[in-house]
């Protein structure tokens, strides 16, 4: 028992594992159908987009920063490309500027929060105001449709597999390498453990926090236009409310809401976890104006447990502080 405590504070991303497969068969005595291979590939669709985002914000944490614009660049990213189809009818051009603007978009917040020092969540609650106006103003607030073959991002298979999955697969195997084995990923992590610290030692804060911005941009253009295909069209209401439920998907998966810790393969289990939850509600006929309730009910818990942890983590180390002191005066 004891071992497997210390496995899960060290992995927490096991703890999110663990509650999602004990979800999963709680769901699967309701439905028979829910284990079914079908269902499967359809719960890793429906979590496409909230993973491919988890796993930029997944970035902007670990380095002590937060997003909350990345519901707004979506709707922007997804108006934007439908307007260019609209007008152009070039899908190279209108997926090429909607993918750079996104990321530009991101990385705008990361230089806002670095030039001015402002807070990345008072920085990113005014951006995530003007791109949706911007998105408004764009397209007037009207609905707009995407051509059929947009819908392959959506709802195609390649070898037989959904294309929302295969993207979440590159987008996560991507992720977990910079992450993991380049010197950035060492950087985001030394950042959000102590910007004191990243300063002293003359790590480049503001390369690394706008870079994290920026592949969060990046990654939520391309769930942009997953969404959009899958969709099918645009919507005045597309975004709304998403990045909290990224954010849950993060924390679920065991990053520290302060930053320094996490992992790209927790942030994935808890878009899936969340979705399950969503899964859930379905099948008991629940009322749909309780998802919102639900959702920022775990957000909640979620950012409660990662403070508890922290604050367990805290009275450890100034245990371990207070018992070398007194060795230190016997000695």
């Amino acid at each position: 028992m004891t071992q497997l405590k210390t496995l899960l504070s060290r992995q927490k991303w096991l703890a999110a594992a663990i509650a999602t497969i004990v979800l999963a068969a709680l769901l699967s005595v309701m439905s028979p159908v829910f284990l079914t291979f079908s269902n499967f590939q359809s719960v890793l669709v429906q979590a496409s987009v909230t993973a491919i985002m988890a796993i930029g914000m997944t970035y902007i944490i670990l380095s002590g920063g937060i997003d909350i614009s990345m519901g707004a660049i979506l709707f922007f990213t997804s108006a934007l490309f439908a307007q260019l189809m609209l007008d152009t009818s070039s899908y190279p051009l209108a997926f090429a500027a909607a993918i750079s603007c996104a990321t530009l978009l991101g990385a705008l917040n990361g230089a806002l929060v670095i030039w001015f020092r402002m807070s990345p969540l008072i920085t990113t609650l005014a951006t995530y105001s003007i791109y949706r106006g911007m998105a408004i103003h764009l397209t007037g607030a009207q609905n707009i449709p995407v051509p059929r073959e947009m819908g392959f991002l959506g709802n195609g298979r390649i070898l037989n597999i959904p294309v929302p999955i295969i993207l979440l697969l590159i987008i996560f195997v991507i992720g977990i390498y910079l992450l993991n084995k380049t010197r950035f990923g060492v950087f985001v992590r030394a950042l959000g453990n102590s910007q004191r610290s990243a300063e002293e030692t003359n790590l480049p804060i503001g390369k690394v926090t706008i870079t994290a911005y920026a592949i969060g941009g990046f990654v939520t253009g391309i769930a942009a236009l997953v969404l959009l295909a899958r969709v099918g069209g645009l919507q005045s209401g597309i975004g709304i409310g998403i990045e909290f439920t990224v954010i849950a998907a993060v924390i679920l998966g065991g990053t520290k809401l302060t930053g320094g810790s996490g992992t790209i393969v927790g942030s994935v289990i808890g878009a899936v976890f969340l979705v399950l939850i969503d899964n859930g509600l379905n099948l008991m006929n629940a009322s749909p104006y309780i998802y919102d309730i639900v959702r920022g009910g775990v957000l909640l818990a979620a950012v409660v447990v990662d403070r508890l942890s922290a604050y367990r983590a805290e009275q450890s180390l100034r245990s371990q502080r207070s018992a070398r002191l007194r060795e230190t005066a016997q000695a």
